[in-house]
């Protein structure tokens, strides 16, 4: 389901002197010797690394950047660079998990998401939910996978996505690697199924998993779509000068970790999902019931500012007492 014309894309900055760097000026020289993509005379840059063979000139990069992000505007999609290891799977070497399916079932290990991987001499394991996750994202998303062959291992960066950043999500359980491009970024609670740490005791230690339906990735889903939703509102209408992804999560942040009751404020047949009070409020981050008594799980996302997951339920529960007085606070700081 990744994108065809961009999942063999690298976005990470090259080791050594191998550099992805912004061009302030599109201005490209006469002198004929070229090395690495800078001229050898006046040190311009000539052109960019995108591939091991493959180098485009900054006027080509910033036309196929403009091109490719109207189409996508225009199909109503947004690019969404998914990280794979401990966010959309797990995996492991370590010689105990190494068995066929059979023996996993022998030990009474659930098998479903175990992929054997004889080749690597690994063990996979996918993320609950990861299937279904992917088959709707794709269809608001053009989705890319971040690679990391031949590249630096700590750094990951988007200036060679062919997509403008205001459209660009990044999903990863690690924020350090994008410290170029944080306000991008949905950071996900690290997914551990294996033994992956003396101190925890792993999913599979317990025969155990995340929900299908009420895990991680189906929590994150329900994200992506509010901010599809927000990003293409009809009354932004026009080119991206109008939108940006970074300024919906900075929006989401302003109520994140706020559980709202809207119990008693409507009036009976009524679907407070449809009301503008209820949509204010998912719009600044809360999550919204219609009764005190609901379950609330708000272990899976972490800040995408912060880098510290927030584990357990929200920190604050509002009644409806307070409710208009607080979004209308909020709503002015914001706007």
């Amino acid at each position: 389901m990744a994108s065809s014309s961009s999942s063999n894309l690298n976005l990470h900055t090259r080791k050594a002197n191998i550099r992805i760097e912004r061009v302030e000026s599109t201005e490209t020289c006469a002198h004929p010797s070229v090395e690495r993509g800078a001229c050898m005379v006046c040190k311009s840059r000539v052109f960019m690394y995108i591939d091991k063979d493959l180098w485009l000139s900054p006027d080509e990069i910033d036309g196929i950047r403009k091109v490719e992000s109207e189409r996508l505007l225009n199909d109503r999609k947004l690019v969404l660079v998914l990280d794979l290891d401990n966010t959309l799977l797990h995996t492991t070497g370590e010689r105990k998990h190494l068995k066929t399916r059979q023996e996993l079932l022998q030990h009474n290990i659930k098998e479903d998401g175990l992929i054997p991987l004889k080749h690597y001499g690994m063990m996979l394991k996918l993320r609950p939910f990861v299937h279904t996750f992917l088959k709707e994202a794709s269809t608001m998303f053009e989705i890319i996978i971040a690679r990391e062959d031949l590249l630096a291992p700590d750094e990951k960066s988007l200036l060679l996505v062919m997509r403008h950043q205001r459209m660009v999500l990044v999903l990863d359980d690690t924020e350090c690697v994008w410290r170029n491009h944080r306000h991008n970024l949905i950071l996900v609670k690290r997914y551990d199924y294996f033994d992956a740490r003396h101190d925890l005791v792993s999913l599979s230690a317990m025969n155990n998993d995340e929900g299908e339906t009420t895990g991680v990735l189906a929590t994150i889903l329900k994200k992506l779509k509010l901010i599809h939703r927000l990003f293409f509102n009809p009354k932004f209408k026009g080119s991206l000068a109008y939108r940006d992804v970074t300024m919906i999560l900075d929006r989401l942040q302003v109520l994140q970790g706020c559980k709202l009751t809207f119990e008693g404020i409507f009036p009976s047949g009524f679907k407070p999902q449809n009301s503008r009070l209820w949509m204010m409020a998912e719009e600044l981050g809360a999550i919204c019931s219609t009764s005190v008594f609901t379950s609330w799980t708000r272990d899976h996302f972490g800040s995408h500012r912060g880098g510290v997951s927030r584990g357990g339920a929200g920190q604050n529960d509002f009644g409806s007492s307070s409710l208009v007085t607080l979004l209308l606070r909020e709503s002015q700081k914001v706007s």
